[in-house]
């Protein structure tokens, strides 16, 4: 999105990133990615849950995904500041200055995301 990030100003839009993870860690991401928009924190994934977003991390075998993610080292209720083990599902939206939902994008498979192309082509249009 870095990349793209001249294009869609030149379109005239605002990017931003919003993520459960606390203020403390999206600054520790702000820091370590470079993007040059924010990252805004939704503690307790209130944004989310009003979109129908939220899901629950399951813990039941055989495929405890929590355990995975200790494993590989998320430890999301400290990166989240809670206990739920709730994530967002991804996803991606584009607003008219009115708040009117041009577009929606949202896949639990967080490798499928909109091409940046294509929130260009639907910026284009707007």
């Amino acid at each position: 999105m870095n990349a793209y990030f001249p294009r869609f100003e030149q379109a005239g839009a605002t990017v931003a990133s919003i993520s459960p993870q606390t203020v403390k860690h999206s600054f520790f991401m702000h820091d370590q990615h470079k993007p040059r928009f924010p990252l805004l924190s939704d503690a307790g994934n209130q944004v989310a849950r009003q979109f129908g977003l939220v899901y629950r991390v399951p813990n039941i075998p055989p495929t405890d995904q929590q355990e995975i993610y200790r494993r590989v080292f998320i430890n999301l209720p400290n990166t989240n500041g809670d206990q739920s083990w709730e994530l967002p599902i991804p996803a991606t939206y584009i607003l008219d200055r009115d708040g009117t939902i041009l577009y929606a994008h949202a896949d639990p498979n967080y490798t499928e995301r909109p091409e940046p192309e294509e929130i260009l082509a639907v910026l284009s249009r707007a």
